[in-house]
């Protein structure tokens, strides 16, 4: 990733969009907004079904959301393992997260990495 860091092991905390996690990124201090998120999940093409009840409420939820094909998430990365109190490598940003759609029948995962400060 980096001259002084090739290879790094890193922490992700994950929400599954569902019961308890809508499509809409409630953390403020990660810079989304409901017009990004629109942007991004909407670059997933397993999530257009999903897209006109998004416009409608934003805040709404997937029920049964195991059971389906795709499964979306979130993932934050935190700070480096086994060393948690590094928390910025020079090159290397933990700023961000990423828009996860895992498909569950040929078990790919796809992200996009969104930083408010990065193009």
């Amino acid at each position: 990733l980096t001259d002084d860091h090739p290879t790094l092991t890193t922490y992700f905390e994950g929400e599954i969009i569902g019961p308890k996690h809508t499509f809409r990124t409630p953390h403020a201090s990660w810079g989304s907004s409901e017009k990004t998120d629109m942007q991004h999940w909407a670059r997933f093409p397993a999530w257009r079904p999903h897209a006109q009840a998004a416009k409608k409420s934003f805040n709404s939820s997937l029920k049964n959301f195991a059971a389906r094909e795709h499964i979306f998430m979130r993932w934050k990365e935190y700070f480096l393992v086994p060393d948690h109190r590094v928390r910025t490598i020079s090159g290397a940003s933990f700023e961000g997260f990423y828009y996860i759609c895992f498909d569950q029948r040929n078990g790919k995962v796809s992200g996009i990495y969104f930083h408010a400060k990065s193009e």
